[in-house]
């Protein structure tokens, strides 16, 4: 289906956001997350999936590694809030 043959109120509407973090900074995580939340709300997403997905897409190779299981079994629920 293409976008011009979905409804504007349909379920199946998707808004794509622009939005690119810098690779996760794992000796600054608190800044880093204060900027992340900062372009977070700029753009209007509360979404927790797509607030984790962003995150998951920043991190680095190490702390790809250190939370793999999360990442492998994420929770159904606050997966953003969880990593």
């Amino acid at each position: 289906m293409t976008e011009s043959n979905v409804a504007p109120n349909s379920s199946s509407t998707v808004a794509a956001v622009a939005i690119k973090l810098p690779t996760f900074w794992p000796n600054q995580a608190e800044v880093w997350f204060m900027q992340a939340e900062a372009q977070f709300t700029i753009r209007g997403i509360t979404a927790d999936d797509t607030k984790y997905y962003h995150l998951l897409a920043s991190l680095d190779q190490d702390t790809a590694s250190r939370v793999l299981s999360m990442l492998q079994h994420p929770p159904a629920t606050g997966k953003y809030d969880a990593l």
